[in-house]
Parts: C-alpha cells; sequence; structure tokens
C-alpha cells in the first residue's frame, strides 16, 4: 500500500482516531469515513483499536506503530478495553460526548491557519476520571454527540470556535489543580506506582472505590446518584481520596467517621444499610463486574468488627459464620439475662466503659466470646447471701475471701445493702472448694488438738485473712477435714504448726 505523502507524524498524546482525522483534513478528505475507506481501513476495527488497522493505519501515514498504540483502546469484549496493560470498561471511557481545554486547542492553532490537522484529541480527554486539564489546570469543556458516528468527525467541527472566541470560553473559569484521582489514574498509565492498596487491584475498582467512598463522605449516605453531576464525581474523587490513599487503615477511618455521625444524627451507629447508605447499596449490586475490589471485603471486616451482626445473616453476598460483637440487647435476648444487670456484669469486666452506663443497650458493643463468658457467669450466679451456706463458712470468712479476690463478685451495687444485690458465679465457688478440699483431705482421724479457722484466728492470734492466705498458699501440713464434711468450717489444722509459720 502506498504511503501518504508529506509525512504526518503521530503526537504522543493524541488518540489513533484524532491522528486519522488529522490525516484526512491535510489529503483533503471530506470526512473521516471517506478518507478510511480510500486506505481499506472499517470504522468500527479503528474504534475497537483493532492491531491490524491500526498496524494499517501506520504503515499508510508512515509512522512507527509502538506510540499509537500505546494509545490505543483496544477492544477486549464485554465493553471491556484494553489501555498500556490497564483493563477499562466502556463506562470509564467517554465515547458519547468531545471533551477539550480550550488553551490547549488554542495553542494547536498557532502552528498554522488551518486548524483542521493542527488540533488533535489528547488521549487522555477520553477518560471519564479526568476531568481538569493538567497543563493549564482548566475545567474540561463538554459537547454532547447525536450518535456515536460523530467520534469519526473531524475535531473541528465539534469545536469550531477559534481565536478570541475560543479563549472565551475560559475567560471567566476559575482555575483549579487536577485531582488527586486523576494524577493517579494518568500515572499508573504511564507505568509509574502509587498507594500499595490501590496498586493492588484494577483500574475500574481504584477509581469506582475512591469516588463511592468519596461520594458518601462528601454528600452523605443518603445521596441519590442521579442527581451527581460531573463537578460533584470531580469533588467524590478528590474527599476519597484522602481516605483511600492510606489503604485499609484509611478505610477503617473513614468507615468510623460515617458510624460516627450515624450516632450524632440519632440513628444508633448498628443498621449498616443506614451507616454506609449509598456506599453498602453500591457494593451490593452485580452488575456487568459484580467484582468491586478489595473494600467490599474491607467494609464486611469491618461491619463483623464493630457491628451487633447475627450469625447467619447475608452480609454483602456472604452469610456470617461467627459472631464478633454482641449489643447488650442482642446478649440479653438470646440468654434471657436481664439487660440492666447484664450490663452491670459487663462493666464489672471492663467489656464495656462505666461512662457509657447510661448508653442505649443496642448501641453498646462488646466481644462475642467475652461476652458470652460474661452471660453464662451470671446465668449461674448465686446471691451473696447464701455463700455462707454453700461455702460452709462464716460471714467473715466469706468477706475475707471477697477481700482476698479469691471469689469475685459478678458486678458491685451501688446504695444500702449493696452486698445482698450482688452474685457471683456458682462455678468460681465449686473451683474454690475443690481447691480447699484438695487441700484438706478427708481424714478419718482427726486429732482432738486440731482446732477450726474460728478458734485458730484466737488462739494464735492471727487475722483470718492472714490465716487464709497461708492455707491458700499450700503453707499448712497438718490440716484435714472430717469424712463427708465439706467446706471451710469443716477445716481442722495443728495451732503449734499455725503459731510457728505466724511468727
Amino acid at each position: 500500500m502506498a504511503m501518504l505523502f508529506p509525512h504526518f507524524p503521530f503526537q504522543g498524546d493524541e488518540t489513533p482516531v484524532s491522528w486519522a482525522a488529522r490525516m484526512s483534513a491535510l489529503h483533503g478528505s471530506p470526512n473521516l469515513r471517506s478518507f478510511l475507506a480510500d486506505q481499506r481501513i472499517s470504522p468500527s476495527d479503528l474504534l475497537h483499536g483493532r492491531q491490524a488497522v491500526i498496524e494499517r493505519l501506520c504503515e499508510v501515514g508512515g509512522q512507527d506503530p509502538a506510540p499509537v498504540w500505546r494509545n490505543t483502546a483496544s477492544s477486549e469484549g464485554n465493553q471491556c478495553f484494553r489501555l498500556r496493560g490497564e483493563i477499562i470498561p466502556a463506562s470509564m471511557l467517554s465515547r458519547e460526548e468531545t471533551r477539550f481545554c480550550p488553551l490547549c486547542l488554542h495553542e494547536d492553532d498557532a502552528g498554522g491557519s488551518n486548524p483542521g490537522p493542527l488540533r488533535w484529541d489528547r488521549l487522555i480527554w477520553s477518560l471519564r476520571v479526568v476531568t481538569t486539564c493538567p497543563t493549564h489546570h482548566l475545567p474540561l469543556i463538554y459537547r454532547g454527540r447525536e450518535h456515536r458516528e460523530n467520534m469519526l468527525h473531524k475535531l473541528i467541527l465539534h469545536v469550531p470556535e477559534r481565536g478570541e472566541d475560543l479563549l472565551a470560553l475560559v475567560e471567566d473559569v476559575p482555575r483549579r489543580e487536577d485531582s488527586p484521582l486523576q494524577a493517579y489514574v494518568l500515572r499508573r498509565l504511564d507505568g509509574h506506582k502509587g498507594p500499595d492498596w490501590l496498586d493492588g487491584q484494577t483500574l475500574e475498582q481504584a477509581v469506582k472505590a475512591t469516588q463511592m467512598l468519596g461520594l458518601v463522605m462528601a454528600f452523605g449516605t443518603t445521596i441519590n446518584l442521579s442527581s451527581v453531576d460531573r463537578d460533584d464525581w470531580d469533588l467524590a474523587g478528590r474527599v476519597g481520596w484522602e481516605w483511600v490513599a492510606q489503604g485499609e487503615q484509611g478505610l477503617h477511618a473513614a468507615f468510623r467517621e460515617l458510624q460516627a455521625s450515624a450516632f450524632a444524627r440519632g440513628q444508633g451507629g448498628q443498621n449498616y444499610f443506614t451507616v454506609f447508605g449509598q456506599l453498602h447499596r453500591w457494593l451490593l449490586e452485580p452488575g456487568d463486574r459484580s467484582d468491586h475490589g478489595p473494600i467490599k471485603q474491607v467494609l464486611r471486616d469491618y461491619i463483623l468488627k464493630n457491628m451487633d451482626v447475627c450469625v447467619g445473616r447475608k452480609l454483602l453476598g456472604k452469610p456470617v459464620g461467627r459472631r464478633q460483637k454482641y449489643s447488650v440487647q442482642s446478649l440479653a435476648v438470646e440468654t434471657g439475662l436481664h439487660r440492666q444487670t447484664l450490663c452491670k456484669v459487663l462493666i464489672e469486666r471492663d467489656l464495656i466503659a462505666a461512662a457509657d452506663a447510661g448508653k442505649p443497650y443496642s448501641i453498646l458493643l462488646v466481644d462475642a466470646e467475652k461476652a458470652r463468658e460474661a452471660a453464662a457467669a451470671l446465668s449461674r450466679a448465686v446471691p451473696l447471701v447464701q455463700l455462707p451456706t454453700l461455702l460452709n463458712a462464716t460471714r467473715p470468712i466469706v468477706t475475707c475471701l471477697i477481700g482476698l479476690g479469691l471469689l469475685t463478685p459478678l458486678h458491685r451495687s451501688v446504695g444500702e445493702n449493696t452486698r445482698d444485690k450482688c452474685g457471683l458465679d456458682a462455678r468460681e465457688l465449686n473451683q474454690l472448694m475443690d481447691r480447699i478440699h484438695a487441700l484438706a483431705p478427708e481424714l478419718t482421724y482427726l486429732p482432738t488438738e486440731w482446732v477450726n479457722l474460728t478458734q485458730c484466728t484466737k488462739r494464735a492470734r492471727i487475722p483470718m485473712r492472714q490465716l487464709l492466705q497461708m492455707i491458700l498458699q499450700g503453707g499448712i501440713k497438718k490440716t484435714g477435714r472430717a469424712m463427708g464434711e465439706p467446706g471451710f468450717n469443716a477445716l481442722r489444722f495443728d495451732i503449734e504448726e499455725i503459731r510457728l509459720r505466724a511468727s
């Protein structure tokens, strides 16, 4: 095939369609379709970036195909294109409108009197995420196309303004920096590294996660997507970048802020449909590409660790296999325990801050395993007044055991007669009885001179607390109890050994 003359070089930042349109203008073709027909090039194949067509276009234009192919979005089927090794869905490409920077075109026009072969479509203008000219820091201008066929028209037909008219388009337009998300996408297409969390996913996933998170952070979780315009999406990308650039740590911080906002609005912060709104709704939508990227799992993990989600419930597409958090309310419902009493036990165990005691039970969260342990202990609770009988001990002995931390009240009430209002775990009592019985085994014969605990404290002149410590430390050898008699009152000791060890 004959090579066109004069040679018309490809610009390093333009699209193949733009280059073909400029060559058609240079060689006097009435339109791009006519030019392509003369060169036996299928317009559809050119729009889909077929390699054979790109090579043929380069052959007739006398151009090295490498830079042209580098700027070619080649169709991969299923509404997806490959550009510089990145898979980009058609939804990320602007194919139904012309986008341009007037100052860029004004600079193109300075190269001659005929703008047809001089103006070229920048590749970055075809990317929806690009909304600002990185050279002149101006918002791009949009011109709608009536039909997809208009993608084959020359740029001068979509933007007929020249000279002063072109400059007038941006006369009162304020400058702005290009968004960090836009800059990231362009750098990534140029082969540069960015934040690890974003680099570990597809370009579509990285962009969409940034925009959707930024959308709810900037406009609230109830934002109507149909009301979001181009400038709103640009702002969403800027806001979302502040969080996603920090990776999972930044995402968790954003999720906490959304949850705190729900609390502040009086919405409780436990209904993840309400807390995350459109972000959660987007992650529920399978669409043509159901893989939303790692943000889905990050949000799921956050919800499980920071919200009350029951086992078996479907969360972002997967059933919950293990509960990680209970609210006081859900734990009380599941165990049948009184909410207020249960809350006191959880506070006593430092599972809930005492300062949060006045908050609604539905928003007070505790670790699931520790919560079940606390609830089980409460379900086994015995009143303090029953301890002397259960332990076969005097009231002073019981008081000393509690003071030594050998028995732990499940909660401590405030006010009068508080000792009668708290309970203790029956399992803890049983463990203490087993320990005592192991230290003082049953004996068929007990020396008559051996004494019980109360007698020992009086005759050896030793405090009950100190005596109990000596016994439970295993320091007393001559000790035992009568056959069939349990508890502390059944213990007998050699008074002389006690006096010797206490001296």
